[in-house]
């Protein structure tokens, strides 16, 4: 006795279509649509809304229930004034994010809030939408590579302490870290365990040297000169693994004039130097080489992102690692000051997971 056909199916044959005339209607392709068809797939939500709205059908009828929470919400409250954000399916649920300033500049908007979040065509980019929380200063590059493999990426500014936190709460799909010891070495995996226990994949993206970017008038040649002298900083916030080596470097010393001038991220630590505002303040060494302006380095840092371990079947992470390991992405690395890609793309699990 044959079964009975998908509730896709039916409708797409009440209508005369073949399978590869609603997937050129829907925007899905048609292997999604014969894998749904026959149980293979579980279609996401953004694909059940595609399928949903070529089809001028609910998603109820289509699926019976809903795959998914087919809910929106946003990932956190928006700036009042401001209503654009983001698309991202992350955690099972599509998120609204609000738009806010990215490692990689200006990203355009899919949708206004709330106005258009039942609109299925907006949200075409929430399946292929990665984001990022991390304050690698070049995520431009890869989120250049990851578009030409179909993937967005949202590279959010945070600390690595703030994008643990992210992760953790399922609101991203992967953490940048680069917290050192006071001998120099990676101190990830502890505070990634701390955070987020055991089961969680680190991927490593490269090695950068972590220093004090300095304004152009400055004569120091050492760290322990430069905190001598009469110099006024820039700080980074709380968390940062930057504040942490300032704070380290500082011991017991008093706090410097503009100890409490807080900045978000390496570039902005190197633009308040450049303006002239601060003489010296901790970042990398690819932001004060953008800036041009001189550096002292401290000590190699090894920036890893964070994924937790459901998340290694995502198509998104597995676009993500494919360009890590590239030959490309590699070569872009190797090329910038004070970086390294040795161990770039490689992926491990914890220490004594």
């Amino acid at each position: 006795m044959m079964s009975k056909p998908h509730l896709l199916a039916q409708h797409r044959q009440a209508r005369g279509w073949s399978q590869a005339e609603l997937a050129a209607r829907s925007g899905v392709s048609r292997a999604e649509v014969s894998g749904i068809e026959t149980s293979r797939l579980v279609p996401t939500v953004a694909v059940a809304l595609e399928l949903a709205e070529a089809l001028e059908a609910t998603v109820e009828s289509l699926f019976g229930s809903a795959p998914a929470d087919r809910t929106v919400a946003p990932a956190w409250p928006g700036p009042a004034g401001d209503d654009r954000v983001w698309w991202a399916e992350a955690g099972g649920r599509v998120r609204a994010y609000p738009v806010e300033p990215t490692a990689a500049g200006t990203i355009p908007h899919d949708a206004v809030w709330p106005v258009e979040a039942r609109s299925a065509r907006a949200r075409t980019q929430a399946d292929r939408t990665l984001v990022i929380a991390g304050c690698d200063p070049m995520a431009g590059l890869l989120e250049r590579e990851l578009w030409a493999r179909g993937v967005r990426v949202i590279p959010l500014l945070r600390s690595s302490t703030e994008a643990l936190d992210l992760l953790r709460r399922g609101l991203v799909h992967a953490a940048g870290v680069h917290f050192t010891d006071a001998a120099g070495r990676s101190a990830n995996d502890r505070a990634v365990r701390t955070a987020l226990g055991s089961d969680v994949r680190v991927i490593h993206q490269l090695r950068w040297e972590t220093g004090i970017v300095l304004g152009r008038s400055r004569r120091e040649r050492s760290a322990a000169a430069l905190l001598r002298a009469n110099v006024r900083w820039v700080n980074r916030e709380a968390g940062s693994a930057a504040r942490q080596t300032f704070d380290a470097l500082l011991s017991s010393r008093r706090r410097p004039a503009g100890y409490a001038h807080v900045v978000r991220d390496h570039r902005a630590v190197a633009a308040t130097v450049s303006s002239g505002w601060a003489e010296a303040g901790v970042c990398v060494r690819p932001a004060a080489a953008e800036a041009r302006l001189p550096f002292l380095p401290l000590h190699r840092e090894a920036y890893e992102l964070c994924v937790a371990g459901p998340a290694l079947g995502d198509s998104r992470i597995a676009a993500l690692l494919a360009v890590l390991q590239s030959a490309t992405y590699r070569r872009l690395v190797a090329d910038t000051p004070g970086c390294g890609a040795a161990d770039t793309g490689e992926m491990r699990a914890l220490a004594g997971a």
